[in-house]
């Protein structure tokens, strides 16, 4: 009896709690929020459409000027070996390379990293909240 109760109000609490309240308005504002996210980059093309039209680089609203720039924008292979080696050739590679975070993070976590590091750094406790379809 004792172990239904505690099924039974564990489900109740998952289902009709507080905590379910606040996880319901977590996934409506995610799902606006990518909404809204979605509206922007639609309006953004039309706006750069309009203003390569118009040949101009600045549109005024109501109560905003907006500015269109065109810019270069360099995108890289996704096999990046090629350049890599290159680069280590020439000998600027250390110049351009850089830490990777994500990477260093997960060693440091899993004690995989010399102890010289682990000292110089600092761990502080944090919270990531995400959703998944039940």
């Amino acid at each position: 009896l004792m172990k239904s109760f505690i099924c039974n109000f564990k489900i109740e609490f998952r289902r009709n709690g507080i905590g379910s309240k606040l996880i319901d308005e977590l996934e409506k504002v995610e799902s606006l929020k990518a909404e809204l996210e979605q509206k922007e980059e639609d309006l953004k093309k039309k706006i750069v459409e309009l203003a390569q039209q118009k040949n101009i680089g600045v549109l005024f609203g109501s109560k905003k000027k907006c500015f269109i720039k065109q810019y270069d924008k360099i995108v890289y292979p996704e096999d990046k070996t090629q350049i890599i080696g290159v680069m280590k050739q020439k000998g600027i590679y250390d110049r351009f390379s850089m830490i990777n975070y994500m990477r260093l993070n997960s060693a440091i976590i899993k004690g995989d990293i010399v102890q010289e590091i682990v000292d110089l750094i600092k761990k502080e406790k944090a919270f990531r909240v995400s959703l998944k379809d039940m």
